[in-house]
């Protein structure tokens, strides 16, 4: 099945193409999401059922499930599930528990705690070119996972399309983000009117000069230059199909051949599905003869609670927008076994335990099942919640219930 459309398919539980085990008997039927080579972090996963480990000082009551992290894994607005978006209607981001405890860790200025090694493929000592980044948060989530303890190793050049005066007015805190980037490592690099279709003429110099080679080439929600606050839509659909094509065949001869990797970012609700971001990035690259060493890997559910403190924002806007939707799609080289996929002869493994000991470095299959598994958590929950919420409404407080019998009593001497 093309993951170029989020299909709404009718699926009956049997259990026959899952590969983890479902709560429930066998039955039940619900529309769910095009699950194509379709893989989330073990930790939004974990928050979605309300499974993450504890922190150190965390009291070990039961967590309740995330709901803002079951509809990025599950998108069950997007894919019609009426029954569910009725009863688990969708959260603010900032309601899940980790978006919390990355405010407070901010405020606090404990770092590490929003720090995991591991995090989104992402491991200390690996070199990360971004691309298109707005105002580089982006950029220093990414260096705070990269850039080693000491700064001997990993790096981040951190590239905008935009220049310096530009991303001043736009964004307030812009110099503050900035200086935590060049603060991160000493090897950071900051790159201005960055082209991602001409990298090789607009990277800064050094960069070129260095012939350094990256493990991750990003660009998160790509689109051809438009108005300030716009979204690219189906008005420039063939520019932006084109954009892409030509980033990815400027983008591979930067790469590294063992580890390297191209991760676009994009929502995938329509119109945004009818990018076909899989095949139209192949495109060129099939064209040039190279599609013989690389290939499109798969999607990732793209939860920014991983990336603190990235907020993806409108283009030249400080606003943010709702993106509950999107995936990382990921291509690199066949031979590699290293990628942030896990091979086809790993996508059985479901260790929930294992898991729980390492959920920043863990990338697991999104399967009817587990779908089904977070589903049923928040509607047994809803149920619950709904029934003591009847049950309060109708039971009449003693109180009350005790001064009408003093009234009666009253009326009859």
């Amino acid at each position: 099945m093309s993951s170029k459309n989020e299909s709404i398919k009718k699926h009956t539980n049997n259990g026959s193409d899952d590969t983890t085990n479902s709560s429930a008997a066998g039955q039940n039927t619900f529309p769910h999401r095009n699950l194509d080579r379709l893989y989330c972090p073990a930790a939004t996963y974990l928050c979605a059922i309300g499974a993450n480990p504890l922190e150190e000082g965390e009291l070990s009551s039961p967590k309740p499930p995330c709901i803002p992290c079951a509809y990025k894994v599950s998108n069950f607005d997007i894919a019609l599930d009426h029954e569910f978006t009725k009863l688990v209607p969708n959260q603010r981001p900032e309601q899940c528990p980790r978006s919390r405890k990355n405010t407070a860790a901010t405020t606090n200025n404990d770092v590490k705690t929003c720090v995991k090694d591991g995090m989104m493929g992402y491991k200390q000592g690996m070199n990360v070119l971004t691309v298109g980044d707005g105002d580089f948060s982006f950029s220093l989530a990414v260096a705070k996972l990269v850039v080693s303890d000491d700064s001997d190793s990993g790096m981040v050049v951190a590239t905008s399309y935009e220049d310096l005066p530009t991303l001043r007015r736009v964004y307030p805190a812009f110099d503050d983000t900035l200086n935590a980037v060049k603060g991160c490592g000493t090897k950071n690099i900051i790159g201005y009117k960055v082209d991602a279709t001409q990298l090789r003429k607009t990277l800064p110099p050094n960069v070129i000069q260095s012939n350094v080679k990256f493990h991750r080439i990003c660009w998160n929600f790509p689109c051809t230059a438009i108005g300030s606050g716009q979204d690219g839509q189906n008005s420039a659909m063939d520019e932006n199909k084109d954009l892409v094509r030509k980033f990815m065949a400027n983008a591979l001869q930067f790469l590294d051949e063992e580890y390297g990797e191209i991760q676009m970012t994009h929502k995938t609700k329509p119109p945004y599905n009818q990018w076909d971001m899989e095949t139209v990035a192949m495109e060129e690259i099939n064209k040039n003869g190279n599609g013989l060493e690389f290939e499109y890997k798969g999607r990732l559910v793209f939860d920014k609670c991983n990336l603190h403190p990235y907020v993806p924002r409108k283009a030249l806007d400080k606003k943010s927008f709702p993106c509950h939707d999107a995936c990382v799609y990921i291509f690199g080289f066949k031979r590699t076994s290293k990628s942030t996929i896990p091979p086809n002869n790993e996508k059985a493994v479901f260790d929930l335990d294992a898991m729980q000991k390492d959920p920043s470095s863990s990338v697991i299959p999104v399967s009817v099942s587990l779908i089904e598994t977070i589903r049923t958590k928040h509607l047994t929950l809803a149920s619950f919640q709904r029934e003591l919420k009847y049950i309060g409404k109708n039971r009449r407080p003693n109180n009350i219930s005790d001064g009408n019998s003093k009234k009666r009593r009253k009326q009859r001497k």
